[in-house]
């Protein structure tokens, strides 16, 4: 059994694999890592509250703007 990966994705990974001198393995378990690592709930109430601020009528409430203010998106 094996898995199939579109081609520019592999000439993603195989780029950044040369770039910092890992193997491809390294880089596709690190990023399986951390994509399992991701808050989920997190991004449950991320997508509810973008749901809400996006409907008609405006119904965001202030704790979830709040929330929504707070987070850093840039958070590796």
């Amino acid at each position: 059994m094996g898995t199939i990966l579109d081609k520019d994705v592999v000439k993603i990974i195989k780029e950044r694999a040369l770039k910092e001198g890992r193997t491809i393995s390294d880089i596709i378990q690190e990023a399986v890592l951390k994509y399992n690592d991701t808050d989920i709930a997190g991004l449950e109430i991320r997508r509810k509250a973008a749901k809400n601020f996006c409907s008609r009528p405006f119904n965001l409430k202030t704790a979830e703007l709040d929330e929504l203010m707070r987070e850093d998106y840039y958070e590796v």
